[in-house]
């Protein structure tokens, strides 16, 4: 978060007992300023509704389907709380979100920032799982980066290094009497202008760079699209292979390491296509093949540096015409087929190869939470590798747990967002919510338990009430008897639906729901 956002939103904290409209502000007897308050609330069908929500507790607002709980914890609460925050941002940040409109209401007080954990039919696209939304994948791509062993993906042997004379061996013996051009990586697929690297360059004595396969001039330098991803090398030498031409090939291959740190790129021409890399640190003792650092890019397939290129990460092939990104929720999905290239698996060859405690990333993400759980529990580290591995699998292991407590232990990483239901999606972004540790927000669920079976609702309110323990407030839609017991506060709207409802039925303890002669909950 930049300095003028959290600027605004300690600002917005300290406005937080301003009223909407500025009207005066309302209090009931025995509430304290610090309780969310909504006054004379008129929204869709509520009736001059006044309603308190105690801060830092947990909240169920209940009531027949159409009464007007979506109304209040939505309509009201959440938007209101959002588009505050809104306006609390410089005019540049306001301009890419459009806030909420003001509902129609004569005051809301002590209203802190809302997060809203909703059942969306919208999940993501196809290349979303539960690994993606909830960030445990991109912790297994940290652990497979840092302690990963590389192998080749031809000859199944494990990647070692490789010294200069056996590179100069390896081209004096297949490209002999061939032109060839030696440069130096300096970026790989890294976005930016690159400016400072050009003047670079040309104060050490170089006319022009590589920028993804063409030959730039230095001076001028041209603007390049900050938000592409560009490849830049350093064409250090130009020689044609020869016996006498060793000394000149080993001096300019030291040359071009040492800019390149290890790394130097082959070409036969000026384009990327005959490329050849070679790297003094990660070499095939078999075949010779060299293969660049690891990078947590190689394991996601959302980056060409890492996604199958046959599906392009999806890990299906679309069986008939390709109706753009929009069409895959629906029919297309049930006319696809698993990708023969990387068997569904997203990945290409070369991530695919990398292996920690003798499996794939592609096997971890595979297995369901349950059991991925208890294979990082088995993970034996030890010395160097656990100290490196020590913040990366406290993150991975408290999200696994967070899944697991909210009754998704059954769901594997690997699966695709669209496959998900309403009531998985959402306890997936509580589960997402509880691993970022925020505190004083106020969340609001709808109906969180449907799809759970009974023995998972006593788990799933165990987490609902750590969030609430961490210092937030937590305001819950539900029907469920459970989640309604287990509140310290309740919110009874009713009588009826649509226009015989809208009105506070009761509110209070659960004790004094039961007493109340007009609420149907109680």
């Amino acid at each position: 978060m930049g300095n003028a956002t959290a600027d605004a939103l300690r600002d917005y904290m300290r406005q937080g007992n301003a009223v909407a409209d500025d009207q005066p502000a309302y209090r009931n007897k025995g509430v304290t300023s610090r309780d969310i308050q909504i006054q004379r609330a008129r929204e869709h069908n509520l009736r001059d509704v006044n309603v308190t929500i105690p801060r830092n507790t947990f909240t169920t607002i209940t009531g027949v389907s159409g009464s007007g709980k979506s109304t209040i914890a939505f309509d009201i609460l959440f938007n209101e709380g959002q588009r505050r925050y809104l306006e609390s941002l410089n005019a540049y940040a306001r301009q890419f979100v459009q806030p909420a409109s003001r509902p129609d209401v004569d005051a809301v007080t002590s209203i802190p920032p809302t997060v809203a954990i909703e059942q969306r039919t919208s999940r993501g696209g196809r290349k979303s799982t539960v690994g993606t939304m909830t960030e445990v994948y991109h912790f297994l791509r940290l652990l497979f980066v840092k302690l990963g062993t590389a192998h080749c993906p031809d000859c199944n042997v494990a990647i070692r290094p490789q010294s200069q004379d056996q590179i100069i061996a390896t081209l004096m013996r297949k490209r002999l009497g061939k032109r060839i051009h030696l440069l130096a990586p300096l970026g790989s697929a890294r976005k930016g202008y690159y400016s400072d690297l050009a003047k670079w360059a040309q104060n050490i004595g170089f006319e022009q760079l590589r920028v993804y396969g063409a030959l730039t001039p230095v001076a001028p330098w041209p603007r390049l699209d900050r938000y592409s991803e560009h490849d830049i090398e350093l064409p250090v030498a130009t020689l044609t292979i020869s016996k006498d031409s060793e000394s000149a090939l080993r001096e300019a291959l030291a040359r071009a390491l040492d800019f390149g740190k290890g790394v130097v790129i082959v070409s036969n021409a000026q384009g990327k296509a005959n490329d050849v890399l070679y790297s003094t640190q990660r070499a095939c003792p078999s075949c010779q093949r060299s293969f660049a650092e690891l990078d947590p890019r190689l394991f996601s397939y959302n980056s060409s540096q890492g996604w199958c290129g046959e599906c392009q990460g999806t890990g299906s092939v679309a069986l008939d015409e390709d109706k753009g990104e929009d069409w895959w929720p629906t029919s297309r999905q049930a006319a696809a087929a698993v990708c023969d290239a990387c068997d569904g698996q997203r990945l290409n060859p070369v991530a695919l190869a990398v292996t920690l405690d003798n499996d794939s990333i592609a096997a971890y993400n595979a297995l369901p939470v349950q059991a991925l759980q208890t294979r990082m529990a088995k993970l034996k580290l030890a010395g160097r590798d656990a100290q490196i591995a020590n913040d990366i699998m406290r993150e991975l292991t408290s999200r696994l747990a967070f899944l697991d407590d909210v009754g998704l232990g059954y769901l594997s990483l690997s699966r695709g967002a669209p496959t998900l239901s309403g009531g998985e999606a959402q306890r997936i972004r509580l589960a997402s919510q509880l691993g970022s540790n925020l505190v004083g927000v106020c969340y609001i669920l709808d109906e969180p338990t449907i799809g759970l079976h009974a023995r998972d609702n006593k788990r799933l309110l165990s987490t609902l009430t750590a969030l609430q323990k961490n210092g937030n407030t937590v305001v819950v839609v539900e029907h469920d008897e459970d989640t309604i017991r287990g509140a310290q506060h309740i919110i009874d709207i009713g009588p009826g639906a649509g226009v015989r409802g809208g009105t506070v039925v009761a509110s209070g303890s659960l004790a004094a729901i039961k007493r109340s002669k007009r609420s149907l909950t109680g």
